[in-house]
């Protein structure tokens, strides 16, 4: 809980630095459009009120990323579950697909506040559109278009990439795929030490070459998973 809450804590530092600093590029680099001029004390009313549309894109970002990492854990789970032969499969849990939710949630979080621009500004809408036409002028709409196509394929590929994850367990061996789809396979005898991290179903699988498993990013893992790797591999599970 506590990891959560300080992504989404890294998540709205990152909003509040990022997007101001992208107006003010995108000013720069615009000539805004001629026409109806607001006047200083106008444009700073509608200043506040862009800080208020960032409050409410926070929480749509905040939403959506946590539906997101709870429907990529789901789903990696059924993807996964298809293959055939395991006795145990362990896939990412939530916690592990909340950095790419918060990417997802990040990207797909200007939809509904698109969709609730209009409710969440009132009468002040028209003269919203006003201040970004004479500040950004027309060609920021297709800016920002391109911009989120272009977040829309990195989120893409990193929860592709984590998609890939996921150990099964056989009688006498394990296979590990990692986020390049390739497949590490080791037999029972090759675990050097089991460690208990002292929360339920968090274990650290250590293997003779150095390389290890952190059951904490994974789902709930089973006892009779670890005392089925204790048995084979002959080591007790240190506390």
């Amino acid at each position: 809980m506590l990891e959560i809450i300080r992504s989404l804590l890294i998540g709205m530092f990152a909003i509040a630095a990022l997007l101001p600093v992208i107006r003010f590029a995108m000013r720069r680099l615009l000539a805004g459009a001629t026409g109806e001029k607001l006047t200083p004390d106008e444009q700073q009313y509608m200043q506040k009120k862009e800080w208020k549309l960032t409050i409410a894109y926070f929480f749509f970002t905040c939403v959506l990323a946590v539906f997101s990492a709870g429907v990529l854990a789901m789903l990696s789970s059924i993807i996964h579950a298809s293959s055939q032969g395991w006795v145990h499969l362990l896939t990412p849990n939530f916690r592990a697909f909340f950095a790419p939710g918060l990417l997802l949630g990040l990207t797909l979080g200007v939809l509904p506040l698109k969709l609730a621009q209009k409710a969440l500004l009132g009468h002040d809408y028209e003269m919203y559109q006003t201040h970004l036409l004479q500040t950004e002028g027309r060609g920021s709409t297709a800016i920002y278009r391109i911009l989120f196509l272009a977040m829309i394929v990195i989120s893409g590929v990193v929860v592709w990439f984590v998609m890939q994850w996921h150990i099964r367990v056989y009688e006498n061996t394990l296979t590990v795929t990692n986020l390049f789809s390739q497949e590490r396979s080791y037999s029972m005898s090759d675990i050097n030490k089991i460690e208990y991290l002292g929360n339920e179903g968090e274990y650290l699988i250590t293997f003779k070459d150095n390389t290890n498993i952190n059951t904490a990013y994974l789902k709930p893992v089973q006892l009779e998973m670890i005392a089925l790797l204790s048995e084979k591999s002959g080591k007790r599970v240190i506390r």
